[in-house]
């Protein structure tokens, strides 16, 4: 089953619930809470990260918990998604501002998001810097 990519008008019930959880992943996310991600991820998540490295669940949550890993600001915009069985794909960019020097990353991202035991909770996630401004740079994406 893949009913693909959606349009504007005709959001279902599964879009509704993913972009819901994405929300909370990066509202999370940006306040370091390491409870509530762990919820959100699976216990399996993995992350082709910015840091150059591919990190497994423990380690990214032990850079949020020691602040190695810090956003004073995560902006995110879903461009593309679509459902495959219990799998959904989440693909779009995003925007981070790190301290203390305020530089802002302009990255672009995938997340897999996986139906388990009836909740969905994310897999995987790739993300890259495709751009870098350094603070009082004009913000426009």
């Amino acid at each position: 089953m893949n009913p693909g990519p959606s349009t504007f008008n005709s959001v279902t019930p599964w879009e509704h619930t993913i972009r819901a959880r994405e929300e909370e992943a990066r509202t999370a996310f940006l306040a370091a809470d390491v409870r509530a991600l762990d919820e959100l991820w699976s216990d399996d998540y993995a992350v082709n990260s910015p840091l150059q490295k591919v990190l497994q669940k423990p380690q990214v949550l032990e850079l949020l918990r020691t602040g190695r890993i810090r956003h004073s600001a995560y902006e995110v915009e879903i461009e593309y998604m679509s459902r495959h069985g219990d799998v959904v794909v989440v693909m779009g960019r995003d925007s981070v501002v790190d301290p203390p020097d305020g530089t802002r990353s302009k990255r672009r991202f995938t997340n897999i998001w996986r139906l388990e035991g009836g909740v969905w909770r994310s897999i995987a996630r790739h993300a890259h810097v495709v751009a870098q401004e350094a603070a009082g740079a004009d913000p426009q994406r």
